[in-house]
């Protein structure tokens, strides 16, 4: 371990509770232990992270959502908002797309939680505590991106729902997905409903075409819905009713983001200074290892601090989000500072993923090292948003302008 990480480790004691430390350790052990393991080989092969998740789901770490009611750790909606992006910026740095199965599957957890009647909890809690995987589907094909094509028809006893997803995260081994639909016979303004469907469902394909530079083990091709039978009961609140948590989940969705964006740098980071301590050939005449070089410690001081920066505004974000679940007054601080962090974090871990390079040495370029899927994987997972909009938003704040209410 680099004295680097050493201090930063050290720091976390005055920075977070005694809870939140003892699992971001947990992760910790898990990333170092399993998660790194199979890193690589879920990359090269394109194929779901089910090591990684299964060693999460033992160490009970797949129900950091869950409420402490219901025996899970409390995280996120209505409980401790930072534990997730520590949690997911941690297990980035060793398996990114580990870390986006896990951001999805908490996002469907929470939502149980946000617009989940008492009997819905109940059941679908205790899903989760058995190790079940969620999803969260919301992305489908068309140029408008906010207009949902997916529908819930209205039957006896249910619903019937028809639709295609794409940029399906998680899928291959999810069993429950919240597919958000509208009304089948809404005429006006859509009103946004939230099934919960089960995976295995008669109607449900999932073709797992998923095919991305980057990202590649995130199993986030197309689930089709045909003439699927939906319970009433499997259905999260009213039409409409997810307006009213609209502002928390989009602030958070970015700086869930922003922070895999910081884990992947962090995680490149310390693989290039191991990689320079150990094996990179020397420029020098004299001899010396490359860590000696001032050159290089130069480059790997910015790329440190400008990694550092992101992550101070990502966790300036995360505690602002939970101050807002109290004082709804700070919205418009919270989707700022989510802008914020999510440009930072995007322009740190590119540069610092690309340019790692340049102090490893043309070893580190090859297929065997395979560094490269770190760079491949941001920029893949920095481009689910678009980040010039962030800026733009950031702008508009600045000159006073009524903000844009699409991002």
């Amino acid at each position: 371990m680099a004295e680097c990480d050493h201090l930063l480790y050290a720091a976390e004691h005055y920075q977070y509770s005694a809870e939140q430390l003892e699992l971001l350790q947990r992760t910790r052990d898990i990333g170092q232990s399993v998660v790194v393991a199979h890193a690589s080989e879920v990359d090269i092969e394109g194929h779901y992270p089910a090591e990684a998740i299964e060693a999460l789901a033992h160490a009970g770490l797949t129900t950091i959502a869950v409420p402490k009611s219901f025996n899970g750790f409390g995280g996120g909606w209505n409980g401790d908002v930072v534990i997730l992006p520590l949690i997911l910026m941690e297990l980035a740095s060793w398996c990114s797309s580990t870390s986006q199965v896990l951001a999805l599957h908490n996002t469907g957890v929470q939502l149980v939680h946000a617009l989940g009647s008492a009997q819905q909890q109940q059941f679908f809690f205790q899903e989760a505590i058995k190790g079940e995987m969620f999803a969260s589907f919301g992305s489908e094909p068309g140029r408008d991106r906010f207009k949902l094509t997916s529908t819930l028809q209205q039957v006896e006893n249910g619903f019937v729902l028809n639709g295609r997803k794409i940029f399906a995260t998680g899928s291959p081994r999810a069993k429950w997905a919240i597919w958000r639909a509208v009304a089948a016979e809404e005429t006006g303004e859509q009103k946004l409903l939230m099934p919960l469907v089960h995976l295995a469902s008669e109607g449900i394909t999932v073709i797992d075409d998923w095919n991305g530079i980057g990202q590649r083990g995130t199993g986030s091709g197309q689930v089709l819905a045909n003439q699927v039978f939906v319970p009433q009961g499997h259905v999260l609140g009213d039409a409409g009713h997810y307006a009213r948590f609209d502002d928390f989940f989009s602030a958070q969705f970015n700086i869930h983001f922003a922070a895999q964006f910081v884990g992947i740098g962090l995680g490149a980071l310390r693989e290039a200074t191991q990689y320079i301590r150990e094996k990179a050939r020397s420029w020098s005449a004299s001899g010396e290892g490359q860590a000696f070089d001032s050159i290089i410690q130069l480059r790997l001081g910015e790329w440190s601090a400008q990694l550092a920066s992101a992550k101070s505004l990502v966790m300036h974000a995360a505690f602002l989000l939970q101050q807002f679940t109290i004082h709804k007054e700070l919205n418009d601080v919270v989707k700022l500072a989510a802008s914020q962090a999510k440009v930072i974090a995007t322009k740190a871990v590119l540069e610092a993923t690309s340019s790692l390079f340049q102090v490893m040495g043309a070893s580190a370029a090859t297929q065997a090292c395979n560094f490269d899927r770190y760079y491949r994987n941001a920029r893949t997972l920095t481009l689910h948003d678009p980040v010039d909009r962030h800026a733009a938003l950031i702008g508009q704040y600045e000159l006073g302008l009524k903000p844009d209410k699409t991002l």
